[in-house]
C-alpha cells in the first residue's frame, strides 16, 4: 500500500495492446503508461484509442524513459529480438512473446542480457496458468498418474475457408491486423516454432526437460488466399510433428500447426503407471472451455472406466492481486495469472513463470526438430548448444 505503481509500455498496436492492455490494468499496483508502434499516426491513435499517456514511435525514446518499468513485447521476432536486448540493457523487466527468438543463439543472448541486467524476463505462454492446468500440474507433483510413461500433445487453430478463400485463421484472426509476416521464414515465425513452443513450456513445466527429439516439418497449404484479396505464398511450415524422450523416460508426440479444418484446439494427456490425466481446451488457453478429466488404474468391469471430469476448486480462479473478484470461468484469467506472477517476482515473492531460461531450453527442443526434419535422425538436445 502506498508504493508507486509499476508503469508498464507496450510495443505493438495489435494482439498485445488489445489483449494485455487490459489484463495489466485488471492489476493493482500497475499503470499501462506508454505504446509504441513504428509510425507516429498509428503511435498516437492507439494512444488515444486505449487512453494511454504517452506514445512513442521511436523504441529508443521509450526505453530511455526512467519511469518506465516492464516493456510488454509484442511484434514478430525478427523486429522484437534486438529491441529486447536494448531494453534489458537499459535495466528494464521484459515480457517477451514467442516465439521466444529467431534462433537459439538469439535466444542464448536474451538470457544472457537479462541476467547480466539483473532484471526480470518473463514469456508469454499462458497455458501453465490455465486454471485446469494449474490443477493438472497439482495432481502430477501429487503422485496421481505414478511414474510418469507416456504423453500426447496436441495444439492446433484452425484453416478455414471463406467465399472460396483458404487461409490459416492465425493470419487474419478476428479483433487483430493481418499477420502476413507468419509466411515469411525471415520472421523467425512458423505453425512448428509459434505453436511448439508454446506446447513445450507446458510439457517441461508439467513433467521435465526433454532428452532427444526426432520430427518432421511440412508446408501443406502452398497458398494463403486472404479475404481481402490478397494471395500469399507462405514460406514457413504450418505443421509439424515430433516424438520426444523426456529425461525422465517418459516418450511422446507433439504435434502443432495452423492449418487443420475445425480443429479442437489445445489438448494435452499424460499417463503413468497408477493413472492418466486429460485436458482440452477449445481456444488458445484463454478461454473458459477448458476441461479436465482423469481416471486411476483400478481394475474395471470390462466396458467400464474409472474416470471422471475433474472439479476445480473456486480458488484457481481468484487471482492474487487481481481487481475482478470473480471466481467462477471467464476470458484471459490465465494471462491474470500470469501478469500477478509476474509482478510478484519483481516484488521479490515469487519466481518468473515461464522464465527466459525455460524459454531457451524449450528453443533447443524446437530447433532440435528443425534439425531431425533436415537430417533424418534423432537429435539429443545436448547436441544443440
Amino acid at each position: 500500500m502506498g508504493r508507486s505503481p509499476l508503469k508498464i509500455g507496450i510495443v505493438g498496436a495489435n494482439w498485445s495492446l488489445n489483449v494485455h492492455a487490459p489484463a495489466w490494468r485488471r492489476m493493482e499496483g500497475v499503470e499501462v503508461a506508454a505504446v509504441c508502434t513504428a509510425h507516429r499516426d498509428t503511435a498516437e491513435a492507439a494512444a488515444a484509442a486505449h487512453e494511454i499517456p504517452l506514445a512513442y514511435w521511436n523504441f529508443d525514446e521509450l526505453v530511455a524513459n526512467p519511469e518506465i518499468d516492464i516493456i510488454d513485447f509484442g511484434t514478430r521476432p525478427s523486429i522484437r529480438e534486438p529491441m529486447v536486448l536494448r531494453a534489458l540493457n537499459r535495466g528494464k523487466h521484459v515480457y517477451n512473446a514467442l516465439p521466444f527468438a529467431t534462433s537459439l543463439a538469439g535466444a542464448q543472448a536474451l538470457l544472457a542480457a537479462q541476467r547480466n541486467a539483473g532484471t526480470l524476463g518473463v514469456v508469454d505462454a499462458q497455458f501453465r496458468w490455465v486454471p485446469e492446468a494449474q490443477k493438472m500440474k497439482a495432481m502430477v507433483d501429487e503422485g496421481f498418474i505414478g511414474r510418469p510413461l507416456g504423453f500426447s500433445v496436441q495444439l492446433m487453430l484452425p484453416l478455414v475457408e471463406q467465399e472460396g478463400r483458404t487461409y490459416p485463421f492465425s493470419a487474419w484472426s478476428s479483433g487483430a491486423a493481418p499477420y502476413y509476416w507468419l509466411a515469411e521464414r525471415e520472421s523467425g515465425a512458423s505453425g512448428w516454432r509459434n505453436f511448439a513452443a508454446h506446447s513445450l513450456l507446458f510439457l517441461t513445466h508439467l513433467l521435465g526437460p526433454v532428452a532427444e527429439a526426432s520430427g518432421m516439418l511440412v508446408t501443406g497449404l502452398e497458398e494463403w488466399h486472404l479475404p481481402n484479396g490478397d494471395v500469399l505464398t507462405p514460406e514457413t511450415h504450418d505443421l509439424g510433428s515430433a516424438i520426444l524422450r523426456l529425461e525422465n523416460g517418459a516418450i511422446g508426440t507433439l504435434q502443432t500447426g495452423w492449418a487443420t479444418p475445425d480443429t479442437e484446439g489445445w489438448r494435452v494427456e499424460v499417463w503413468g503407471d497408477k493413472g492418466r490425466i486429460l485436458l482440452t481446451d477449445g481456444s488458445f488457453g484463454n478461454m473458459p472451455r477448458a476441461r479436465l478429466f482423469a481416471g486411476d488404474a483400478r481394475l474395471r468391469p470390462p466396458g467400464t472406466r474409472s474416470g471422471a471430469d475433474v472439479a476445480v476448486d473456486p480458488a484457481y480462479y481468484a487471482v492474487p492481486g487481481c481487481r475482478l473478484a470473480d471466481t467462477a470461468p471467464r476470458p484471459f484469467i490465465a494471462m491474470d495469472w500470469m501478469f500477478s506472477n509476474m509482478l510478484d517476482a519483481i516484488r521479490g515473492t515469487s519466481r518468473p513463470s515461464p522464465s527466459f531460461e525455460e524459454a531457451v531450453n524449450v528453443h533447443r527442443v524446437v530447433e532440435a526438430v528443425e534439425r531431425s526434419n533436415i537430417e533424418r535422425r534423432w537429435i539429443r538436445i545436448g547436441e544443440m548448444d
